[in-house]
């Protein structure tokens, strides 16, 4: 059985899953270029550079394994470095990543022992692992952030504005909070979601503390979020908010980038300012929140601006064919370890429950807008289905596969509308068959072979557009799977290939 180590490291390039070359998307302001960093969804993103390099972590969610530390050299072309949680721990929310005497940790928002929404941490030596069991710090909230005072002293700021006092390992909260920015006033006649403050993030430039915060609320309207600003020349403040607030939001929904916010400013090698967010592509919603990058600078009061005119980053480029190695395949809630070997030519997946309601599939994260992906199931219980899946949850997903003797269609978490079918049985006893599964523009469509090469086309299809947060909520994005469910025993996938149809 392969470990989590290995199935990372077999994805040779993960930025190669769908990093577009850079482009001007901004239609808000024509002179601010924006780079997306990673396609499909990664929200929250969360940077520190360290020794010359630079590592990033998103939210998880219910994704596992989670917080998957990527790495780059230069802020475009990213791969894995390692997962710092092997096991599921409830849905992980918006995290931070820092460096502290040469030690590497990871705050986040997760789920509890007592079932409520808590706070914990992970450290290791290395963004390459191993990393520590997640530690409680046992205080509520969202979206940390690791601070240190001039002093040294070690603190945690969260999503309300309140700064904790960690002990000097980082591992625990010593003492009462105080609360140090409360935001600004959103303009009474914007469309938000909700107040929402949050995504603290806090940089030293120059004799001030600069303080973004997104506020807006994430989903909701495409003009709801956003990333103010404010300085203060003590950590404690008074904090003073820009006179230019905010400093990124989208303001119309005709623009590309719907939702733009939770924003965090990045050194460049060479002095530069970049800005990291999360944003939503119109019609895409079904995508998740996606990374991009644009360039800052402080103007002559001292206040951070977009800057306008190309960013100093080097150009992204883009793989329209992949394949099992090219990347990092995850579970719905629960740990792959056990249930998967993974290699850079075949899958062996076992079985999971009886419906997509409970099978947990092995999923891939896709930005396209439009894609296929193909592979041969083969197994040998014939009490066993198996197929590829369009997956947003347990019971929201669409796909196509077979068992012995019948096609079959999988809906909304179940398993529906079987066709007869000729049983496909190799002389070692395999029940073997082609399965490809396309998502043109989130409308998908099935096919099936015996050989691989003259393909039918299953007769039936199904519209997606509408699977996404603001309908479904957990914030979650559509993603191309595999699924193996029915009797006891294993599925293996070869020949699995995932095809840009743009």
């Amino acid at each position: 059985m392969k470990t989590l180590s290995s199935i990372l490291f077999l994805s040779v390039c993960l930025w190669l899953a769908g990093c577009k070359p850079a482009q001007n998307t901004g239609s808000e302001n024509a002179e601010v270029q924006k780079i997306r960093l990673f396609e499909g969804d990664n929200p929250d993103p969360a940077v520190v550079l360290y020794n010359g390099v630079y590592y990033m972590v998103h939210s998880s969610f219910d994704y596992c394994p989670g917080l998957v530390v990527y790495q780059s050299t230069d802020l475009v072309n990213w791969t894995p470095s390692s997962a710092a949680l092997k096991d599921y721990v409830g849905a992980v929310w918006a995290p931070d990543i820092c460096v502290h005497n040469n030690r590497f940790y990871i705050y986040f928002p997760a789920m509890g022992a007592n079932g409520k929404k808590t706070n914990m941490v992970v450290w290791a030596d290395s963004p390459n692992g191993p990393w520590s069991e997640p530690v409680d710090l046992k205080v509520g909230g969202i979206d940390p952030e690791h601070v240190v005072g001039e002093d040294g002293r070690r603190y945690v700021l969260l999503s309300a504005g309140d700064l904790h006092p960690l002990s000097e390992d980082g591992l625990s909260i010593t003492g009462e909070p105080i609360i140090i920015y409360k935001g600004w006033e959103v303009p009474e006649e914007w469309d938000i979601e909700s107040f929402s403050f949050e995504g603290l993030n806090l940089k030293k430039i120059g004799d001030y503390y600069y303080i973004l915060a997104a506020q807006g609320g994430t989903a909701g309207p495409p003009t709801g979020h956003m990333v103010v600003q404010a300085r203060s020349r003590t950590l404690e403040g008074p904090w003073e908010n820009s006179p230019s607030n905010p400093l990124l939001r989208t303001e119309s929904r005709n623009e590309r980038w719907w939702s733009q916010g939770h924003g965090q400013i990045i050194d460049g090698v060479n002095g530069e300012l970049y800005m990291t967010f999360h944003a939503y592509e119109k019609d895409y919603l079904t995508l998740g929140r996606q990374t991009l990058i644009c360039e800052v600078k402080l103007d002559a009061d001292g206040w951070l601006q977009l800057k306008e005119g190309p960013i100093s980053l080097p150009s992204p480029t883009r793989m329209m064919e992949r394949r099992i190695k090219d990347f990092v395949w995850q579970s719905y809630k629960e740990s792959i370890d056990d249930r998967a070997t993974i290699s850079s030519d075949a899958i062996v997946l076992k079985t999971r429950g009886k419906t997509p309601l409970d099978s947990s599939p092995l999923l891939l994260r896709s930005g396209d807008h439009s894609y296929e992906v193909e592979a041969c199931l083969e197994f040998d219980n014939p009490e066993v289905s198996a197929g590829l899946i369009i997956y947003y949850n347990n019971s929201m997903n669409y796909g196509f596969g077979f068992r012995p003797g019948e096609l079959v269609r999988f809906r909304r978490g179940g398993i529906n509308r079987a066709k007869p079918l000729i049983p496909i049985e190799l002389a070692n006893g395999k029940y073997t068959l082609w399965v490809k599964i396309r998502n043109t523009e989130n409308l998908i469509s099935g096919w099936y072979s015996a050989d691989g090469q003259t393909w039918r086309k299953y007769p039936w299809g199904f519209d997606m557009q509408g699977y996404h947060h603001n309908t479904l909520g957990e914030f979650l994005s559509l993603r191309p799977g595999i699924v193996a469910m029915g009797g006891e025993g294993e599925v293996k996938i070869t020949g699995l290939t995932y095809r840009t149809l743009e």
